[in-house]
């Protein structure tokens, strides 16, 4: 009995098999698991764009900040794309083309350029200065490196304000002087910290403005730059000048003062008689030193009016001859027998009569 169940039992199971009509699946191979599972990564959703920032040009933004001609307060207008019309039909900024310069502003430059690239040659002066001709063209001052170079300033010259320089980054300025009081003299002392620098200085002081271009070169360098000043050399040469004229007047008339006394004892001749006139016309003496007669007047002469000198002929009218005042001392360029000093005109002038003594 048991044997037919197990049979029948078996032959259900067969026909059950035989009905499939695809082939049994294989068992999946067991997973064994690990000490860390990383989950995959999930998909990034990127959010909508905005309309607005759809129609704005990124591009043509960047564009226009990496162009020359931005404006200084870094302000720049959005670029906005329409809608309606295609992205190849946008209109670029454009660079703005150079400045153009009238031809005044034309030869204002190429005068300073000539001026700039003139010859200022420069001279030796004394303690191993440097001379350059102040305002003939563009002193260059070379330093370098390690070193110290020395911008010397006029004698009592003072610097008003702190200079300018065109670069402070690189370039140590500072102040120094020498001497006391009016004849101090104020210096600039530079230092480059680096090689191959060009730049430009100004200095400005209580009499003039200095205007220089400085270069740093490896191992070149000047160590102490001062000024030739020709236009006030040339006033001083001038004032020189005068001074030693007035001083040359001052001892010819002193000469003529002191020539009575310098000459000889031998050569003087007071022989002379002197009549008529008042004590403030009359001259105090008269002589001769054998080619020139003086006629020695007061001294308050020189708050009156001098009289006329007229030297008389034989025929007895006066003539006027050459001669000089000087010192209240009429000098005449000759001798004579008989002259006459009048003072006014007419009836009413007054007249004093000079002669010469004839030699016993």
């Amino acid at each position: 009995m048991r044997l037919r169940v197990i049979t029948a039992t078996f032959a259900i199971g067969g026909s059950m098999l035989m009905g499939q009509t695809s082939p049994p699946q294989p068992n999946p191979p067991k997973q064994v698991p690990t000490a860390k599972q990383t989950p995959a990564p999930a998909k990034e959703v990127k959010p909508p764009v905005p309309s607005l920032l759809q129609q704005y040009d990124f591009g043509a933004q960047v564009r226009a900040l990496e162009r020359s001609d931005t404006p200084a307060n870094g302000e720049v207008k959005p670029v906005f794309v329409r809608a309606d019309v295609p992205k190849q039909s946008v209109v670029e900024l454009q660079p703005r083309s150079e400045v153009q310069l009238n031809q005044t502003a034309q030869e204002a430059v190429r005068m300073s350029e000539t001026w700039r690239g003139g010859q200022n040659a420069p001279a030796a002066g004394p303690d191993g200065r440097v001379l350059y001709a102040f305002g003939a063209g563009l002193p260059v001052v070379v330093c370098a490196p390690l070193r110290v170079c020395i911008i010397e300033l006029q004698s009592g010259e003072r610097v008003v304000g702190e200079p300018q320089i065109g670069d402070s980054v690189r370039w140590n300025i500072s102040p120094s002087m020498y001497g006391h009081g009016d004849q101090a003299t104020h210096m600039i002392v530079l230092k480059p910290h680096d090689t191959g620098l060009d730049t430009n200085l100004l200095i400005t002081t209580d009499r003039r403005a200095y205007y220089l271009r400085l270069v740093s070169k490896p191992q070149d360098y000047v160590a102490r730059v001062a000024f030739r000043y020709p236009e006030e050399e040339n006033s001083q040469r001038w004032q020189q000048h005068l001074v030693d004229q007035r001083a040359q007047e001052r001892d010819t008339k002193r000469d003529a003062q002191l020539l009575p006394a310098m000459v000889t004892a031998e050569k003087l001749n007071f022989g002379y008689t002197v009549n008529g006139g008042n004590d403030h016309l009359r001259p105090r003496r008269v002589y001769d030193d054998g080619s020139k007669t003086y006629i020695q007047m007061r001294q308050e002469m020189q708050h009156r009016e001098a009289p006329v000198l007229l030297v008389i002929g034989t025929d007895g009218k006066g003539e006027t001859t050459n001669y000089r005042v000087r010192e209240q001392t009429y000098i005449v360029d000759r001798l004579f027998d008989h002259a006459r000093l009048v003072l006014g005109a007419g009836k009413k002038a007054q007249k004093v009569e000079i002669r010469r003594e004839p030699k016993g």
